[in-house]
């Protein structure tokens, strides 16, 4: 149930209860004080009297109406007057006649009853109207004729209405101190559990970002009810997973940061210092010969080469991390770019003694949008990393290309050592090398997959990595397909 939805029920609740409560307050009170609520209905007006239809004062006062208009001689003679008291005393009711304003008959209960007490001539009512007449009070029901004489006669029935007076003078006050303290208890305790309903949750919501203000994001919190506090501590908790994924990440990114640092110290000083060591060797005259010297010069330059290389590397890693290297996506067909990235590739290793082998699957021509040097900088990088671990006589180097439902497949193998299962998972991360020696013969920047894995993404592609463990290494790189037609082009 919804907050909204519960206080205004609890508002509903703040009239209603009190009403009822009250109610039946006033019911004890009366069946306490006046022993049957029958006797109550006496003084009401007819049209609230539901236990008798009819009331037998109401038959009387009609039948006198009636005799009033059909024999109103009979009606003024004090015999028939009187005979009918024990009816009168029946019904608790007494009788007066009034004739030209002076007292003409009264019944024995209300001879105390003065003409000027009684309502004027001409307020004749069926109803029963409460009078105070003299100390007493009446329901009165009033009845006005004229005689054939001309003069004017009112016909009183008084009911004694001084207990319902006396009654209503004397427990009003308890009556609305019942229901005054009826609406104090329902508003407070309506008040109690609606509040605690809602303030329960703020508190538990209170203790969670209290933990989270200290730092620990790992307490967790559940929504109990299905309101709008519970949405808010949902969307709390959604937002504490997230700050502690946050966390996580951003620890990640400087336990990163500072092994970037690291790498990027450990292989710009390995380099700089066998140059200073070349340097000193020529200041110092060791390189005494022109060979010498001219190997030293060559080694300087291949290390200036080399640190040139890494700076260069470590420039596209942090552009393409930041999201700023530009692209210029075009259409381009894939069998061909592959065709002229292997005959340029065969030419230089063939020098290095790798044998090289193109499978094109797809029959017609097969067309996607990349960047031309990204994506070149993309084979480069994986099948320099091959080479780089080659152990065996026979070099091979093999691309694939395969067309699947929307997508192409560029698959390079090798015959290299393999990858242990260990470190698959970490082969794109960066500085990363499977050697971990680091060595002069593997060397490198340790970016070369992660900067390819950053550029495949960048072509909304996939890479994957397959290896078996002195048998060789598979890299798979997916691109979505423009089209591929599988009919010849010619």
């Amino acid at each position: 149930m919804s907050i909204k939805l519960r206080l205004i029920l609890s508002n509903i609740a703040m009239i209603i209860v009190p009403l009822i409560l009250f109610f039946f307050a006033s019911l004890l009170l009366l069946i306490f004080f006046l022993g049957d609520l029958r006797e109550m209905a006496n003084f009401l007006p007819e049209s609230h009297n539901y236990h008798q239809i009819v009331q037998e004062d109401s038959k009387l006062f009609f039948k006198l109406k009636e005799k009033s208009v059909m024999n109103p001689d009979e009606l003024m003679n004090k015999e028939f007057l009187q005979s009918l008291d024990p009816q009168l005393e029946e019904i608790k009711t007494d009788l007066i006649i009034r004739k030209d304003g002076e007292l003409y008959y009264s019944s024995n209960g209300v001879e105390k009853v003065k003409a000027n007490d009684l309502p004027n001539f001409g307020n004749e009512t069926n109803l029963r109207n409460l009078e105070e007449l003299g100390n007493q009070t009446f329901a009165i029901k009033q009845h006005d004729f004229f005689n054939q004489d001309g003069s004017k006669l009112s016909l009183f029935l008084l009911k004694d209405a001084s207990p319902w007076n006396k009654f209503m003078k004397t427990f009003f006050p308890i009556l609305f101190g019942l229901c005054l303290l009826s609406l104090i208890a329902t508003n407070g305790l309506l008040s109690y559990f609606v509040s605690k309903s809602i303030i329960k949750p703020i508190n538990r919501l209170k203790t969670a970002a209290q933990f989270i203000k200290n730092g620990n994001l790992e307490y967790s919190i559940r929504p109990v009810r299905n309101d709008e506090l519970g949405q808010l501590t949902l969307s709390f908790e959604e937002m504490r997973i997230q700050l502690n994924e946050s966390r996580l990440i951003q620890k990640q990114y400087e336990e990163n940061r500072k092994e970037l640092i690291a790498h990027i110290s450990h292989d710009l000083k390995t380099p700089i210092t066998s140059i200073k060591g070349y340097i000193e060797g020529i200041r110092d005259g060791i390189a005494d010969t022109p060979e010498k010297k001219a190997h030293y010069l060559k080694t300087i330059y291949t290390k200036s080469v080399d640190m040139d290389h890494l700076i260069d590397e470590l420039f596209l890693f942090s552009k393409l991390d930041l999201g700023k290297v530009p692209f210029e996506f075009e259409r381009i067909n894939l069998k061909d770019y592959l065709t002229d990235y292997f005959e340029e590739l065969s030419f230089d290793l063939r020098k290095q003694n790798v044998d090289v082998d193109l499978q094109l699957s797809p029959k017609g021509n097969c067309y996607v949008r990349t960047d031309r040097d990204k994506f070149k900088r993309v084979l480069s990088n994986i099948v320099n990393n091959s080479l780089k671990y080659m152990d065996k006589d026979k070099k091979e180097v093999k691309i694939s290309l395969l067309s699947t439902d929307g997508w192409v497949d560029i698959v390079l193998e090798d015959n290299g050592p393999g990858i242990s299962k260990e470190s698959i998972p970490l082969i794109f991360n960066q500085f990363y090398r499977a050697e971990q020696s680091r060595n002069k013969l593997t060397g490198g920047s340790g970016l070369g997959l992660s900067i390819a894995r950053m550029i495949v993404e960048e072509h909304d592609g996939t890479i994957q990595v397959e290896s078996e463990w002195k048998i060789g290494t598979k890299i798979t790189v997916s691109l979505p397909q423009d089209i591929c037609k599988e009919v010849d082009a010619t």
